[in-house]
């Protein structure tokens, strides 16, 4: 144990595009369900609520 762990990978960008692949098929799914105004209104609240996430540097 002589040696000290290396850097780890950046999986940023695959956690990025499988975040937006379950939030599609989300939206997708409640726009098969129960029509699209739903799905424009639980789209337009993810809205809201990400813009009032305080933005780093």
């Amino acid at each position: 144990m002589s040696q000290r762990p290396g850097r780890v990978k950046d999986y940023t960008k695959p956690f990025l595009v499988m975040a937006f692949v379950v939030v599609f098929t989300g939206l997708f799914l409640l726009w098969a369900a129960f029509g699209y105004a739903v799905s424009l209104v639980t789209s337009l609240f993810l809205h809201i609520a990400l813009g009032l996430i305080p933005k780093r540097g």
